[in-house]
């Protein structure tokens, strides 16, 4: 740590106080009325300046990028490996009685943001931390039981992918890798029943930034085209996408694995896109692949109702200035020859594909 000499400090105060004064000449002169920094506001608060009431059609109040970790530990004496769920949380609270917070000034009842994030950390410590969908729901159950004025209450949740490290090929005890991109997600809503009670909790589990590429195995031909069209058809390119999907659930009692459904999910959703490992399957387009892939999972995993699948493409476009060098004419450029082996990797803008597979008679989220 620097500091300064005491000899140095006392020939930097004078000049501190002649900037001040300065600046407060050149205040004084330009008409700027001086309010000490230290000095706090004593004047008249007003806080409304409207002057017609409009409606309040809708509203909330909550509390967002919430950070926990949790490590499971196992009993004392008890020889087990350490797990760890770490959870990024946003909190929703609905309640007709905070109509008047946003009209009439009045924050009696409302459950301060510093209160909900204490919360997460609570919830945190009463239980197992198991699934982002389970600790929705569990965070959701404690704010309606606890705070009888909610409504409603609404929890996304986003799981960091901590992979077990492996050191000298033996998985670790206590050690862990931070993973790819990927998250795992859930949205859970739960409400307050006339009579008092308790929802059943609405899940949405999802899957985000899942970042995936096949080489070969890819085409894209026979679309419609016109003046405007320059893109040509090839039977042969790379398919890549960072993929986002979310799946709601079928009514059911007990609720699902939910952690079992995602990994079943999961796994149809590269079956589908991927095909089998020795020769995979062929892709006529990304949008036909999502769909195949969406029927897979709804035949894999019948817990899940609908699912949807968002496909932003991730264009590696075919580096073709290769050809060019090598019909320069330039003996050292023959080689040179585009054997789809060498691509451009360029992201935007880019083609975004989507689409909702779900069971007959069930209501495909929106």
């Amino acid at each position: 740590r620097l500091v300064a000499p005491r000899d140095m400090l006392g020939r930097l105060r004078p000049l501190a106080r002649a900037a001040a004064s300065a600046v407060g000449l050149g205040a004084a002169a330009l008409g700027v009325h001086q309010v000490s920094l230290a000095e706090p506001y004593n004047g008249p608060k007003v806080s409304r300046l409207r002057e017609t009431e409009h409606a309040l059609a809708s509203h909330y109040h909550g509390k967002w990028r919430v950070k926990v970790l949790k490590v499971r530990r196992p009993p004392p004496g008890v020889e087990a490996r350490h797990e760890v769920a770490e959870f990024k949380v946003a909190i929703r609270l609905f309640s007709d009685d905070y109509e008047k917070v946003f009209t009439d000034d009045d924050n009696a009842e409302l459950i301060a943001t510093d209160t909900q994030k204490n919360t997460v950390y609570v919830v945190a410590k009463r239980t197992a931390c198991e699934s982002p969908e389970q600790f929705g729901i569990d965070l959701a159950s404690h704010f309606l039981t606890e705070y009888g004025l909610l409504s409603k209450v609404e929890v996304d949740v986003e799981e960091m992918p901590w992979d077990r490290a492996v050191v000298a090929g033996a998985e670790h005890d206590h050690a862990f890798v931070l993973g790819s991109s990927e998250r795992a997600t859930a949205t859970v809503a739960i409400s307050r029943t006339p009579g008092g009670g308790l929802s059943r909790p609405c899940v949405t589990s999802g899957i985000q930034n899942m970042t995936i590429l096949k080489t070969t195995q890819s085409g894209f031909a026979g679309y419609l085209k016109d003046r405007y069209t320059l893109l040509p058809d090839t039977e042969e390119r790379c398919l890549a996408t960072e993929l986002c999907a979310d799946w709601t659930f079928m009514p059911s009692d007990p609720p699902p694995n939910y952690r079992a459904v995602r990994a079943t999910v999961r796994e149809h959703l590269k079956r589908g896109i991927f095909g089998p490992a020795k020769g995979g399957v062929f892709s006529a387009s990304l949008q036909a692949t999502i769909y195949d892939a969406g029927c897979l999972v709804l035949d894999a995993a019948p817990a899940v109702s609908a699912i949807t699948i968002f496909t932003p493409n991730l264009h590696y476009l075919p580096a073709k200035l290769l050809d060019q060098l090598a019909a320069s004419g330039d003996a050292g450029a023959a080689d040179l020859k585009f054997e789809d082996d060498v691509f451009v990797p360029t992201f935007e803008p880019s083609g975004t594909i989507s689409c909702v597979v779900a069971r007959k008679g069930s209501v495909p989220k929106k």
